[in-house]
């Protein structure tokens, strides 16, 4: 484990994956962008799918609603369809999840992703949680503007529907939600004691261990990876939602969850589900933005906007004005 060591009174934020329920987490984060700005937080760490959404928060210094409604269409309607995820992928020489046309098309080209801005004007470390498949551990890359692109690509490598595995700094990596999907008694570990959780999922679900035939798919050649996740994957999931709900003494920890769940699975891209997942983000975003806000107007807390309440208004005007955009491209087909 090679996470920071906390320092006095050092927040961090934790975003939890989970292939297309990353929606939720992007819709989330969106809304706190504009309540929020990543700075509140010294240190970001992601796993899975909401490494994307994150690296996006992470590199954004000021509340940009406009920025964040345009690039939550990634979720909305870039991921619909076909285009990523698709079971004749394999037969055109791709994989059945395209990495290429996630990150080099749409984070890299389409919706540019502002590295040049990690850690620049005050904005905090990104790390994202990849499992080392030589080490067989996981380690907690920090993201600088020369491997971003490779990272998510190795956050992303999930066994069957990639190659389940990417190069980064000479190291082959893939998912380290395949034994740990939300690590949070490792930032335990290293000390922190206020942490704020996405989670893609209601806090009471538990996880049964992964099936057989899913592990022997995903390293039919691994047998002891494939055994690390019938003993962990589970024990972990169910292990931090245990936590979340009781703290150890001293630690806070702010859990963003949806109360049910989510209308979407792993890979669903049915387009009216994945709208109505980023929808559910969004508020639920604006609510514990403003509770954290709120929580903190007896104390001095860094960075935080000076009007929350003109930035909650910016961004609903914003959301009516695009709904309103959407509606008169419909009425006028």
């Amino acid at each position: 484990m090679n996470l920071p060591t906390a320092k006095p009174n050092s927040r961090v934020l934790l975003v939890e994956g989970g292939g297309m329920k990353g929606a939720f987490a992007g819709g989330v984060l969106t809304s706190m962008n504009n309540l929020l700005p990543a700075q509140y937080f010294d240190l970001i760490v992601a796993v899975s799918s909401g490494a994307c959404s994150a690296a996006y928060y992470a590199t954004t210094p000021k509340p940009d609603p406009i920025r964040g409604e345009e690039l939550l269409e990634i979720w909305r309607s870039e991921l619909a369809g076909r285009r990523l995820i698709w079971i004749l992928n394999p037969l055109r020489g791709r994989t059945l999840l395209d990495q290429n046309f996630l990150v080099d098309q749409l984070f890299r080209d389409k919706y540019p992703l502002s590295k040049e801005n990690f850690e620049k004007q005050g904005l905090p470390e990104f790390r994202v949680a990849v499992y080392n498949l030589r080490k067989r551990r996981i380690d907690y890359i920090r993201a600088n503007e020369n491997n971003i692109f490779s990272l998510l690509k190795a956050a992303t490598a999930l066994p069957i529907a990639t190659k389940g595995k990417h190069l980064v700094d000479g190291s082959l990596y893939c998912d380290a939600a395949i034994v740990n999907p939300l690590p949070l008694n490792h930032l335990i570990e290293s000390g922190y004691k206020d942490i704020t959780v996405v989670m893609n999922s209601p806090v009471l679900m538990q996880s049964t261990p992964l099936a057989g035939f899913t592990r022997f798919l995903s390293f039919p050649l691994d047998r002891k990876i494939s055994r690390m996740m019938k003993k962990f994957h589970h024990f972990y999931f169910n292990q931090s939602r245990l936590i979340s709900k009781k703290p150890p003494e001293g630690v806070k920890i702010l859990t963003i969850a949806p109360r049910e769940p989510l209308p979407l699975g792993l890979v669903t891209t049915k387009q009216r589900l994945l709208e109505e997942s980023v929808e559910i983000g969004k508020a639920y975003g604006l609510e514990y933005a403003e509770k954290i806000l709120a929580s903190s107007k007896s104390t001095k807390s860094k960075n935080l906007p000076s009007d929350p309440k003109k930035k909650l208004a910016n961004q609903k005007k914003v959301t009516r004005q695009k709904q309103s955009v959407s509606y008169k491209k419909i009425k006028t087909k």
